[in-house]
């Protein structure tokens, strides 16, 4: 998807004077993993919350979670793995 960018404080990102495009799957990514549900306003259940993952061991319900949030904003998801490594995500919009 391509989109507006956003930098890495979530401003807008200007390159000479215009607003910047980019592929943002990733971005968008980010930001629903990051956010917790709430947090935007004009769409309130969107935002898995990852911080909260931190001591908790029901990786299936993470996952869960995740797929579903990623769903909704119309991506198809080919790979998810949690791991002690890290979150691989592959996905991209339908």
């Amino acid at each position: 998807m391509i989109a507006i960018s956003l930098n890495s404080d979530y401003d807008l990102e200007v390159s000479d004077g215009t607003l910047a495009l980019m592929e943002t799957t990733a971005q968008n990514q980010a930001l629903i993993l990051s956010m917790h549900q709430g947090e935007l306003k004009e769409y309130p259940l969107v935002g898995v919350g990852l911080s909260d993952i931190v001591n908790d061991h029901d990786l299936d319900e993470w996952k869960r979670k995740i797929t579903e949030q990623l769903e909704e904003d119309g991506q198809r998801i080919d790979t998810l793995e949690i791991t002690s490594d890290g979150l691989t995500i592959e996905a991209e919009y339908k």
